[in-house]
């Protein structure tokens, strides 16, 4: 990995670079490859006093998608990948209700959670992806990762309010049942940190869980303690994962 004296503009236009083909399904190891010959080009522009339109033209967005273009989507990796992140929210999202009240969910609920993960997801992707290729102010940055905060809402509100309208067997466990699932989830989420060698799968369930029950002291309505601490819960998630992807990129390094 190189590690050459860029300039701010540059550091940050590959840093985008790397969120924007990572957004778009490619693999890791040809995203680093091209990070790593783009970042070589840029310092020999700057050592001549050249811009970064020099290399990349006018028009960042066309230059991204050109580059996206020439790549190839990593079936595979995202294969691999999509039921890991599913089962990983699904394993939160269990551990939170467990904390709550205990493991107790309606077949239509088991159907919808991964079918919304998805939807989410997909979301996000599309998030980073279109912020990482625009010029956006942090107002607008944050506009963004609030209406998918808002869809994230959305979606599990209306997945919990679903089995009202729609009949459907229900399963629930007793006090050993919820210990032993919790426990699976606990392992499940420790494994997925240990395998990705990050702490993602960790802090998600810490900002599913700590929020709610922090509100909980607070006087207000159950209804509104629900709308806050979800609002803070998805605002946390989104700015952590743009945060951690910016984080880890090669170039925020040096």
């Amino acid at each position: 990995m190189n590690q050459l004296p860029l300039s701010k503009k540059s550091q940050t236009f590959i840093e985008n670079l790397r969120v924007y083909l990572f957004s778009c399904g490619k693999k890791t190891n040809e995203i680093d490859e091209i990070t790593d010959e783009l970042e070589v080009h840029l310092y020999e522009a700057e050592k001549e006093n050249k811009s970064v339109e020099h290399i990349i033209g006018n028009s960042p967005k066309e230059y991204m998608e050109q580059i996206s273009g020439e790549m190839s989507f990593d079936v595979r990796g995202w294969a691999k990948y999509v039921p890991i992140i599913i089962l990983g929210a699904f394993s939160g999202i269990v551990l939170k209700d467990i904390v709550f009240g205990g493991f107790q969910y309606s077949l239509v609920e088991l159907i919808g959670y991964p079918l919304v993960c998805i939807v989410l997801l997909l979301a996000y992707m599309w998030t980073f992806r279109h912020i990482s290729s625009h010029n956006f102010s942090k107002a607008k940055e944050f506009f963004f990762f609030g209406s998918a905060s808002f869809l994230s809402m959305a979606l599990f509100l209306g997945l919990m309010f679903l089995p009202n309208y729609i009949d459907s067997p229900i399963i629930m466990l007793g006090y050993y049942g919820n210990l032993i699932v919790a426990s699976l989830a606990i392992t499940f989420l420790i494994g997925i940190s240990i395998w990705s060698k990050t702490i993602v799968s960790i802090v998600l369930p810490f900002f599913y869980i700590v929020p709610e029950y922090l509100v909980g002291f607070t006087v207000l309505s159950a209804g509104n303690q629900l709308w806050i601490s979800s609002i803070i819960m998805y605002a946390l998630i989104g700015a952590y994962l743009f945060f951690e992807i910016k984080r880890t990129s090669p170039s925020s390094e040096k």
